[in-house]
């Protein structure tokens, strides 16, 4: 259920039921010469309205852009920390008041997780509030590892725009893959000491807007990855404290 199409009533009756909300949120950044700029949001909107369907809870707004400042090109859009910070905050805050206290946020874009966190902590802190974040990309890393889904466990598979991400469009919004445009792109550079975090931008690393292999995806995988993530989703949600 998405509280965008419910009455007013309905959602009071919501409430005296559940106390839980699914927040999506996403960005607009270059991924790849074969998918919408929109993607991490069109994928959060997506996985929320199925695992919400799946827990029968509701999902909020959708913040539709973030921080994109690292992913930046041609039909980006990025948007402030503290604008971000401040607009998730305003709407949980809301939500809060009409009797919401659980907020399960599904965010696939990294550049927006120091906000997450911070409201997350503030809502928990200051209200009480119980929050949990599914960091989509990294959540599904370890899913596609497990069940051998995806060809490797690298960056080929994994990397911006590439088997995974691809796959998941294939197989959530075939409509919006640009099928003849599928490539393969080796990272630019490298960082040989994993354990130290490097500041590189998507331009920094790739000329395609991409780094991966594209050509290997398929909608087979793409639905797997979207099976074994909700069964994960909803095992963890269904033993949350409440």
């Amino acid at each position: 259920m998405k509280l965008l199409e419910m009455s007013t009533i309905d959602f009071q009756e919501y409430v005296k039921k559940n106390d839980a909300v699914i927040i999506p949120s996403g960005a607009f950044e270059i991924w790849g010469p074969h998918l919408p700029v929109g993607a991490d949001t069109i994928i959060a909107e997506e996985m929320a309205n199925r695992l919400a369907g799946r827990m029968g809870w509701i999902v909020g707004p959708t913040i539709p852009a973030g921080d994109s400042l690292f992913s930046w090109g041609p039909g980006a859009v990025t948007v402030r920390p503290d604008s971000f910070r401040n607009y998730l905050e305003d709407v949980c805050m809301s939500l809060f008041k009409h009797g919401i206290r659980r907020f399960c946020f599904l965010n696939p874009h990294v550049g927006n997780v120091p906000m997450i966190g911070h409201v997350a902590a503030k809502l928990k802190i200051e209200h009480g509030a119980s929050c949990c974040l599914f960091d989509w990309w990294r959540f599904i890393q370890p899913l596609c590892s497990k069940e051998k889904i995806l060809d490797t466990d690298g960056i080929m598979s994994h990397g911006h725009a590439s088997e995974a991400g691809t796959s998941l469009f294939l197989y959530l919004r075939p409509d919006l893959v640009r099928t003849d445009r599928l490539i393969r792109t080796e990272p630019k550079k490298v960082n040989e000491f994993p354990d130290v975090q490097v500041f590189w931008s998507i331009p920094d690393m790739t000329d395609t807007a991409m780094v991966g292999d594209a050509t290997t995806a398929s909608r087979g995988k793409g639905e797997k990855i979207v099976e074994k993530a909700l069964e994960r989703m909803a095992a963890f949600l269904e033993q949350w404290e409440k």
